[in-house]
């Protein structure tokens, strides 16, 4: 059985506020041509087909043209979605019934029963088994596992209901489908919030379920073998989703033959690069000053490229410096993704003392609280005009409470 494994796509994402629509065309005409020279059995698509749960109707039409594209490339083509933490699961899955037509199974939630059966499951196993058939035979199963707060137990008591089945047999291949953290993953270009809010689960828990031949997971942006198991991978997003996502993307084409497993790696190009400008400094002695920077952008505003800007300064940019910034951009190829300062360490001794208590947290009003955080992260006192409008919100905060 040959798969194809993709994942996170996060259509309808509004980058720094633009749009990526262009973006997701051109990765998708990618994997069109990739799918015609792979010829996998199926398509596997492991969560986070939607950057939210309620995509705009240009992103959702983008979505069912595309999949339906998919779906006419070969007629024995499968293709298999499931559900992301960034999905809708019920927006996800209702077209289920239309898409069986074009021979493609959405996986947006597990249907809970009230008793539990023979295997232990007390959710519908059939709905999630997914029979992969070449000319009319099955080939190899796909369990496609939608996001559901990890839970590793799940895949021994499906194989377990699955080997049961009268149409299973033991030389067709079986794929997991997961939408989760694993705590041994690369988790490069994540911030700690992001992989915070699924629970992660150890790499040995999936290890010791004996039977599945490939682990076809989403969640993690960066493409990776986990620990260096090759049947056990994110497929990684298609292009950057943030700035910290500044390496090659791809897909995985996955050939199992005999209970064997041989992977390769796909290269994506990506239309429209992500650019620190100049390069990301490693602290305020490595950055240049505003006015050098402003000069400097010359070499970058003819590149079609999103652009996050770096300046050394002492303190906060003021508006005025803010603005003429962003008007440099104004007409260019490149698009202005914001700003980022850096400020001389403070001495020593010069750190605002902690609070230690919660007494002497409710003992201080939530303006010099506010007023603490500015100073501490920029080195400086917030300025007065800033320090007035503060003032007037923390005064509206409290009338209301």
């Amino acid at each position: 059985m040959k798969v194809l494994h993709t994942s996170d796509w996060h259509i309808g994402q509004i980058f720094h506020n633009y749009s990526r629509e262009e973006e997701h065309k051109y990765f998708f005409e990618q994997l069109k041509s990739i799918i015609i020279k792979e010829k996998p059995d199926v398509v596997v698509v492991s969560g986070d087909v939607f950057h939210t749960a309620t995509p705009t109707i240009v992103s959702q039409r983008l979505y069912y043209n595309f999949i339906v594209d998919l779906s006419r490339l070969d007629s024995d083509l499968q293709i298999v979605i499931t559900s992301g933490n960034h999905d809708s699961p019920s927006r996800l899955e209702a077209p289920r019934p239309l898409w069986e037509a074009f021979n493609v199974s959405v996986v947006g939630m597990l249907d809970y029963q009230t008793v539990t059966d023979d295997f232990g499951l007390n959710f519908d196993a059939s709905k999630i088994e997914i029979p992969i058939t070449k000319k009319g035979v099955i080939i190899g199963w796909v369990l496609a596992v939608p996001y559901i707060n990890g839970n590793s137990n799940i895949y021994d008591l499906l194989l377990n209901h699955l080997k049961n089945r009268p149409e299973y047999s033991d030389n067709q291949s079986i794929v997991a489908m997961g939408h989760l953290a694993v705590k041994s993953a690369d988790i490069t270009g994540h911030s700690a919030d992001i992989i915070g809010k699924l629970e992660t689960l150890d790499v040995q828990d999936f290890t010791e379920v004996k039977g599945v031949d490939y682990w076809a997971f989403g969640h993690i942006h960066f493409p990776q073998a986990i620990k260096g198991i090759e049947n056990m991978r994110y497929a990684g997003s298609p292009f950057p989703i943030s700035f910290n996502e500044n390496y090659e993307h791809s897909v995985v084409s996955v050939n199992i033959e005999d209970g064997m497993i041989k992977t390769k790696i796909i290269p994506l190009k990506t239309l429209i690069p992500i650019v620190d400008f100049p390069a990301k400094p490693k602290g305020y002695d490595d950055a240049l000053p505003y006015e050098t920077v402003l000069m400097q952008l010359i070499e970058i505003l003819g590149q079609k490229a999103y652009v996050r800007v770096h300046v050394q300064t002492d303190k906060p940019l003021t508006q005025v410096e803010t603005a003429s910034m962003i008007q440099a951009f104004e007409g260019q190829e490149a698009m202005f993704c914001g700003i980022q300062s850096y400020f001389p360490e403070r001495e020593e001794g010069d750190e605002l003392q902690s609070v230690k208590t919660l007494n002497e947290l409710k003992s201080i009003s939530p303006f010099e609280l506010g007023c603490s955080v500015y100073q501490k992260k920029n080195g400086c006192e917030m300025p007065d005009e800033l320090k007035e409008m503060f003032k007037k919100v923390c005064e509206e905060a409290e009338k209301q409470s």
